[in-house]
């Protein structure tokens, strides 16, 4: 909990059919999968995060229903300015995620229930999910719909849960529906609202204030206010995050794909609108392709990029003409201001018989337009896995 790496608006997830010729990931014949997978993150902004995880799937029927349990574990070390700003050592934790999951199909009707539960030192999660869908038109169409909720308790490291333990309630529906068009593309629309009430706020995040002459010091002495400097020019005041406690947000993401002979693969676009009522709105591209250089080998590559507009009680320095009087909602979350992120991302798989693998890398660059802290940050993300079907 003391650290977030900005779970941002993601696209939409990826299309079922492929339209390739073959699907080196496919498990169909196989009525069990086990699966290994690791993933490596670390920023300009001293944030590494390690984290392995172990699956097993066991397929129910040639319909798309099957069993899953997965079990994943978080090992996050952090000196961010988000630790750093609040005069706070690097700190590491652990975080470790159940995940159960059964669908079965009936005809063409495939209904599907979850279960999630996750653990660290101030954050437990309780999730549970249910879904529906339905292929028509000879398989040409499939509508789904799903719905999830999670049930958070929001602690702080050392602190008994009977002197401070907050609660917050998240719960995310979405509606798609995929297209079949010839037998070479086809198109997905999903709509996903997402409502949070409760405890929204980081309970180890103060917000400096600042005043008029403060800020005209730092105007005289030609400095931009930023974290090496902002001690000098604040008010003695550092007063606890506050936002709302109620958010709801509204997600359109639509993907095509069409399959191209050329090049034994793919292309694809992805699109994506987001905005809640918080002010915030954001803008998602990311165009890719993949392709096939032998039987049994697939690689992909793709260039996302995200552009968000600031929540309307963002400010780099919240400015007052008395400490005690101060904004209501005040936040240091540089995923509520104003920034863009451009990323570029590769993907190799492979099989041989029975075993399978993949390996993904991405680099992604973000700016920073308003965030008191930070300009800008660099980011590499390395995942690779294993697929073993019997």
């Amino acid at each position: 909990m003391r650290l977030q790496l900005g779970r941002q608006a993601t696209l939409v997830a990826a299309v079922a059919i492929t339209l390739l010729a073959r699907d080196l990931a496919s498990a169909a014949d196989e009525p069990w999968r086990l699966s290994s997978d690791t993933l490596v993150y670390g920023d300009s902004d001293n944030v590494v995060v390690v984290s392995p995880q172990v699956a097993v799937r066991r397929s129910l029927d040639d319909g798309g229903g099957n069993a899953t349990a997965r079990v994943v574990v978080d090992v996050v070390s952090a000196a961010s300015v988000d630790v750093v700003s609040q005069a706070t050592n690097r700190f590491s934790e652990v975080r470790t995620e159940v995940d159960l999951g059964l669908a079965k199909s009936f005809g063409s009707w495939l209904p599907s229930v979850s279960y999630r539960h996750s653990r660290e030192p101030d954050y437990r999660s309780t999730g549970l999910g249910a879904g529906l869908e339905h292929r028509f038109a000879d398989s040409d169409a499939t509508v789904a719909v799903n719905y999830d909720v999670s049930l958070d308790t929001v602690g702080y490291v050392g602190t008994a849960e009977d002197t401070f333990s907050e609660s917050l309630v998240s719960h995310a529906a979405n509606f798609s529906l995929t297209q079949v068009i010839g037998p070479k593309a086809l198109v997905r629309g999903v709509y996903t609202l997402s409502v949070q009430h409760g405890y929204l706020e980081k309970p180890y995040r103060f917000v400096p204030l600042f005043d008029s002459a403060g800020i005209a010091a730092a105007e005289r002495d030609g400095v931009t206010i930023n974290l090496s400097n902002f001690d000098d020019y604040r008010l003695p005041e550092r007063i606890a995050e506050q936002v709302p406690d109620a958010r709801v947000g509204h997600a359109l993401a639509v993907r095509g794909l069409r399959y191209v002979e050329a090049i034994h693969g793919s292309i694809h676009t992805d699109v994506q609108f987001f905005a809640d009522t918080w002010g915030i709105t954001a803008e998602t591209i990311e165009p890719g392709l993949s392709w096939s250089p032998s039987q049994a080998i697939l690689m992909g590559m793709y260039l996302r990029s995200y552009l968000q507009q600031a929540a309307e009680f963002w400010r780099r320095e919240y400015v007052v003409d008395d400490p005690a009087i101060v904004p209501t909602w005040r936040t240091l979350d540089r995923d509520l201001s104003d920034y863009f992120t451009a990323t570029l991302g590769a993907r190799l798989e492979w099989q041989r018989g029975i075993l399978s693998g993949y390996v993904d890398l991405s680099g992604a660059i973000t700016a920073y337009n308003d965030y008191l802290f930070l300009n800008g940050r660099l980011a590499l993300v390395g995942q690779a896995g294993l697929r073993l079907d019997l």
